[in-house]
């Protein structure tokens, strides 16, 4: 293992999920201010229903990280190349063939989901939003060449700079164009960084081509073939997202989808700073599978016990300052944020302690138990979401979604214990249970006072003391922990 480069993917990872957590703080404010939280809600849930081109990927870009790694571990980097451009055809051709078909689906299911009154304004940026995501996904495979080359910090730059960008389109085109104007910056921002993106993959890979023109069938079949459980995975992804706002504009309403979309990306961001970290191993464990194996489960443990080290606290502090980032990114104490942004905290807690045992899992190459996870997943947050909506509007569909999320995510790991004969013990690091036990007498605490200021607006001074109290508390319990001193080695490491 080449140890510089990790830390150096890690370090880049960490960076760019500030970098992007901080634009979008800036954006969604922007947007709220100027079109309005409806207005964010449709274009939410458009971009929401337009991700079932995802279908598309085939699970490729997976494949890409995987067979790339693989072939730079045994110094073949014309057969890396080949891997690049036989997905990057495929993908491409795949999207031509079914845009086109998603795109009536997309908007007869829009129809049902979104008022009469708003109804054409979505219609209208539907197009836009479908071509913005195909060419996500054309990107997620040239990504993938970047990451099997284990130059993730090189790709994470890049995303800094596409971040940043969009941001600047935003704010020059959404005050004279509206919502059109949001859904030309996507457009013209993910073409941007495509371009990039290859001319980098290029100089670390010499041999390919300025356009890609190799197709082979024998690495076709090697990659859709590793990708047939990865698209699985990948479709049942794409209908988390759809299905909870679809729901949420039947049995809530459009802001209610609205301040949903930015609690949860304010829990994802918590979750990308801790998983992109954790990410960086997969062509890692791909390329000791080829040399060492026997090394596999040390790195996973070792994965596991920082990122509960990590988590624990992460989203304990989501809770304590959801009050306080509501007042500062909506300009108010918004309850349905604040109860959204608590609900989500715990899901993704659940879910991001499975990262790691389903990152060995993709670094290893068996990616069935990933697979039966999302269905799961996908399954129960449809039934649990329309079940509970129905009963208790859109607080019903949100819980539904959270227990599904949940239920889903223990099996990655339960599942990898169990086939590698690791204890279950050690899903509870002895090391950790007393940073758990302030996490959640804080998160007890938290609940009660919200709980108070539910329906009227929360004086800001005592959420504040409250959570700086908790984040003081916090420290100091993570300052004693073993794992503090080992991270601050790794971070202090020169690459």
């Amino acid at each position: 293992m080449d140890k510089r480069q990790i830390i150096s993917n890690a370090h880049m990872a960490v960076l760019q999920i500030v970098v992007n957590g901080a634009t979008l703080f800036i954006l969604y404010r922007f947007l709220l201010s100027t079109i309005g939280a409806t207005q964010l809600g449709i274009w939410s849930l458009v971009l929401a229903m337009s991700a079932v081109s995802q279908i598309a990927s085939f699970g490729l870009s997976g494949s890409v990280i995987k067979f790339v790694a693989k072939y730079i571990a045994r110094e073949e980097p014309e057969n890396a190349s080949i891997v690049v451009q036989t997905a990057t055809i495929s993908i491409a051709a795949f999207l031509c063939v079914t845009a086109p078909i998603a795109y009536p689906c997309i908007a007869w299911v829009l129809g049902r989901a979104v008022p009469h009154e708003s109804l054409p304004l979505a219609l209208s940026i539907l197009p836009h939003a479908v071509v913005a995501l195909s060419v996500m996904l054309l990107n997620g495979v040239i990504q993938g060449g970047l990451d099997g080359c284990s130059r993730i910090d090189l790709r994470n730059l890049i995303l800094m700079g596409g971040t940043v960008t969009h941001l600047l389109l935003c704010l020059v085109l959404v005050p004279r164009y509206g919502l059109m104007g949001a859904a030309w910056a996507r457009v013209v921002n993910g073409l941007g960084v495509c371009i990039v993106v290859w001319v980098l993959l290029r100089s670390i890979l010499p041999v390919l081509p300025l356009i890609p023109l190799r197709w082979d069938r024998r690495t076709f079949r090697e990659i859709i073939g590793y990708g047939a459980n990865f698209q699985i995975i990948s479709i049942c992804y794409m209908l988390y997202d759809p299905i909870t706002k679809a729901l949420l504009s039947r049995f809530g309403s459009l802001p209610m989808v609205a301040y949903y979309d930015m609690a949860s990306r304010l829990a994802n961001l918590c979750q990308t700073l801790i998983v992109s970290a954790n990410q960086v191993l997969v062509p890692t464990i791909a390329m000791l599978r080829e040399r060492a194996p026997e090394k596999i489960q040390a790195v996973y443990t070792m994965s596991y016990r920082t990122v509960f080290y990590l988590a624990l606290p992460s989203y304990t502090l989501i809770v304590a300052y959801t009050p306080i980032i509501s007042e500062f990114w909506i300009g108010r104490y918004e309850p349905i944020f604040v109860t959204w942004g608590m609900l989500l905290a715990l899901g993704y807690l659940f879910n991001t302690l499975n990262a790691p045992a389903y990152t060995a899992y993709q670094g290893i190459g068996t990616l069935r138990w990933n697979a039966v996870s999302r269905v799961v997943t996908a399954v129960l947050n449809l039934g649990l979401g329309f079940l509970f909506g129905a009963y208790f509007g859109g607080i019903g569909v949100v819980v539904g979604w959270i227990v599904a999320f949940a239920l889903g995510s223990v099996i990655i790991c339960v599942s990898y214990h169990l086939t590698y004969k690791i204890s279950l013990t050690t899903l509870l690091p002895k090391e950790s249970i007393p940073i758990l036990s302030f996490c959640l007498a804080g998160v007890v605490f938290d609940i009660l006072i919200n709980r108070r200021g539910s329906h009227v607006t929360l004086s800001l001074t005592p959420a504040v003391i409250n959570a700086l109290v908790f984040s003081v508390v916090i420290f100091l319990s993570g300052w004693r922990h073993p794992m503090r001193r080992l991270l601050l080695n790794w971070s202090r490491m020169r690459f």
